[in-house]
């Protein structure tokens, strides 16, 4: 997929200097002629620039170093030094440490993602066009929508579309937040305040990384049940994880939706799921 095909939430922040890209970076010559290296490393900067320059990025894999890849390290240093087993034993200990440093670089995006661009799922071109195309022109209602990565990507692939982002913005009052302005419109409200405003006139709500420390997610849940039991419910998160209250998941009758092109690319197991 080339930059002409990923989807444009905005224009990004533009970052002339970003310290994990740098770290990241600073190992690409390390590894120049092991491809399965340097191409993790290159994902992860695409994605990261992407992201930097208002674009949503590529679908990622897991992002991890391989058994594969260490033998590929291994097979490199063993042709170098065929028969020069000291400098080959030096070499492996300086590639070892530093494809250390990469795996543990790699396994972190998501903080770096946080921190730079305030985005805690994972928002990826491949995924919004696929939910643009199932949900297919409805209005759209996003509640708890953060900075509002999905509604931007969501207006993006179709601009006439009714969609309405939504979130309460509590995590401006959490000590150290990035209080960057949200990606696009984002209107400052409660869950259920939304729900209770515009849910008569949308045809599905969205929920994407609901904190775990609430359980409003479990009061929204009840409330369409109750009131909005016509409309499509799909939220976004880790099953009894990092996302939504325990009384949310435990409560939920779930069934997967869309993970063709949602799939985790680290230890948080998050997925898409339409809610009975």
């Amino acid at each position: 997929m080339n930059q002409e095909e990923l989807i444009r939430f905005g224009t990004g922040r533009q970052l002339t200097e970003i310290d994990y890209l740098s770290e990241l970076l600073s190992y690409q010559s390390l590894f120049e002629e092991i491809h399965s290296v340097t191409n993790l490393i290159h994902q992860v900067q695409q994605a990261v620039l992407a992201i930097n320059a208002g674009l949503l990025p590529e679908q990622l894999p897991v992002l991890k170093v391989t058994d594969a890849m260490i033998a590929d390290v291994q097979r490199f240093v063993l042709n170098k030094y065929p028969k020069q087993s000291n400098k080959g034993n030096i070499l492996w200990a300086k590639l070892a440490e530093a494809l250390e440093n990469v795996d543990f670089l790699v396994r972190h995006l998501r903080d770096a993602l946080i921190e730079y661009f305030s985005m805690y799922g994972f928002v990826s071109t491949p995924f919004v066009k696929d939910l643009s195309d199932y949900i297919a022109g409805e209005p759209v209602l996003e509640l708890m929508a953060g900075h509002g990565y999905l509604s931007a990507g969501l207006r993006a692939c179709q601009p006439e579309q009714t969609i309405i982002a939504t979130d309460n913005q509590a995590w401006r009052d959490q000590p150290d937040v990035n209080l960057r302005q949200p990606v696009t419109t984002v209107y400052k409200m409660s869950a259920l305040s939304a729900l209770k405003k515009y849910g008569d006139g949308v045809a599905v709500i969205l929920m994407s990384w609901a904190p775990d420390t609430s359980a409003d997610d479990l009061r929204v849940l009840q409330l369409i049940r109750e009131q909005y039991s016509d409309k499509k419910f799909i939220v976004i998160g880790e099953k009894s994880g990092a996302t939504n209250s325990k009384a949310f998941w435990s409560e939920a009758k779930l069934k997967p939706l869309l993970n063709t092109y949602h799939q985790s690319f680290d230890l948080i197991d998050e997925r898409v799921f339409e809610v009975e």
